[in-house]
């Protein structure tokens, strides 16, 4: 019987020697796309931070406007024009305000009132409302 030799394939001692490209590149997306992720959280919590700051820096001072209102309606039955709409800067930053009011009741001793005071001030890109609502009654003599 003839005895037949094979000659086995160089085969290194180490068969992964390295990455294959399909691996590197399966890598390198998932990276990226765990950048793109905590890029745009870090970026949304910072928009939010700004919001809160403008928010506290203009809500204390439009609700003073909004109670002037109420505090008019309920002793004078109207508002001065002058009162109804107004601009304020503060730390950088414009807010337009405008007060609305309508007559919800009226009998023959009272008037009943429905207050809004509305505020816009820029965020970037978007334009941010503040609403608050109050009644204000106006009693005749």
């Amino acid at each position: 019987m003839i005895k037949v030799r094979r000659i086995p394939y160089p085969v290194s001692r180490n068969p992964k020697r390295g990455f294959t490209l399909i691996e590197v590149m399966v890598a390198a997306m998932v990276l990226s796309l765990g950048t793109v992720l905590i890029h745009e959280i870090f970026f949304r919590s910072l928009e939010l931070a700004n919001y809160s700051h403008n928010y506290l820096n203009f809500a204390p001072w439009l609700d003073e406007k909004l109670w002037q209102a109420q505090n008019s309606l309920s002793r004078l039955g109207k508002l001065d024009p002058k009162e109804t709409k107004g601009k304020i800067r503060s730390q950088g930053k414009d807010c337009e305000w405008s007060v609305l009011y309508n007559l919800i009741n009226s009998s023959l001793s009272q008037q009943l009132y429905k207050v809004n005071i509305v505020a816009f001030w820029q965020e970037g890109q978007k334009k941010v409302k503040f609403q608050r609502t109050a009644f204000a009654i106006y009693e005749k003599e």
